[in-house]
């Protein structure tokens, strides 16, 4: 998937369980990929993703770099690209906490099963 200025290509993707899907930023600043749900356990392995604060995954990706990851199951996984990173504010005196999202790219990878093997 290719992370340009103003958008994502292509926002919708199907691959099949095991397929790498890797994300390569070609813009001239940072962009940040984060899931929409706790994957981490649905990899079958990634390059560059880490797990914030057990939330979300998110991956900082430097221009002209890449990062990637590989489904382990059949799932529909939804993603967006920003162009700065989530701010989160913990809470203080009781209050709750609060977090500042950017402006998104959003997208969605839909993982199926690989075709059953000929004999």
């Amino acid at each position: 998937m290719l992370i340009k200025e103003e958008t994502v290509s292509p926002h919708e993707l199907i691959v099949q369980v095991g397929d790498e899907v890797r994300w390569t930023n070609q813009r001239t600043t940072p962009a940040w990929v984060y899931f929409y749900k706790d994957s981490l356990d649905e990899l079958a392995c990634e390059r560059g993703f880490s797990y914030f604060w057990g939330m979300e995954e998110f991956a900082k990706v430097e221009p002209h770099q890449s990062v990637s990851v590989c489904f382990a199951l059949v799932d529909v996984v939804s993603y967006r690209i920003q162009r700065e990173a989530t701010v989160l504010r913990g809470s203080t005196a009781g209050e709750g906490g609060s977090e500042t999202i950017p402006v998104s790219m959003h997208g969605s990878i839909l993982i199926e099963e690989p075709p059953p093997q000929r004999r």
